[in-house]
């Protein structure tokens, strides 16, 4: 009996969403996303970026009264955590900077088109999901979320399905500090 309730225990906390901020974790290289959770960077710092002009994540570390600049492969990365607190997620050599860690993660990454029908230059953030700090990352559209959750959550694929067109998935609420997308996602699941 103590057995199955241990277990029980232990699949509730599994399928309890991720709620770690994106500014609670200090400075450094993350070298796996259990290690962002746990707030333990590899190497810290006190600033990191990404990239170099050699294509490789930075951390800026303190030696005395001079900053060291130590060089991490992004392949051997999950991320890193700026000075500013800003978390971004490395995935097939593109940053995507951590909006809301949650089982349903929100990505947002800067863009610059140029050409195109007008042959001029457009910027603009675009956003991205995936399901927990690991999963693949997609664009974040009602397509790529309803094939991404058809099977495990049919609750979110309808609410997505009644969704109106010109409601953006990405909008923010700063009572709730919620993505639309994720407020959608816990109203299904039926967490608050």
């Amino acid at each position: 009996m103590k057995t199955a309730c241990f277990f029980g225990v232990l699949l509730g906390l599994a399928a309890a969403p991720v709620r770690a901020q994106p500014s609670s974790a200090p400075p450094g290289a993350y070298r796996s996303a259990a290690a962002y959770l746990r707030r333990q960077p590899q190497p810290a710092g006190t600033n990191a970026f990404f990239p170099d002009k050699r294509g490789q994540l930075v951390v800026e570390v303190p030696r005395g009264p001079s900053t060291e600049k130590l060089r991490v492969a992004p392949d051997s990365a999950w991320g890193y955590v700026t000075g500013k607190g800003r978390a971004y997620r490395l995935y097939r050599g593109a940053e995507y900077r951590l909006e809301h860690p949650d089982t349903l993660c929100v990505y947002s990454s800067n863009t610059t088109v140029v050409g195109g029908d007008r042959q001029g230059t457009t910027a603009g953030r675009l956003y991205y999901f995936s399901r927990g700090l690991t999963g693949l990352v997609f664009p974040l559209t009602t397509h790529y979320l309803r094939e991404a959750y058809a099977a495990g959550n049919p609750a979110f694929a309808a609410a997505l399905a009644q969704l109106p067109f010109h409601q953006s998935l990405a909008d923010y609420d700063r009572k709730t500090g919620l993505y639309r997308v994720t407020a959608l996602y816990r109203a299904a699941a039926g967490t608050p």
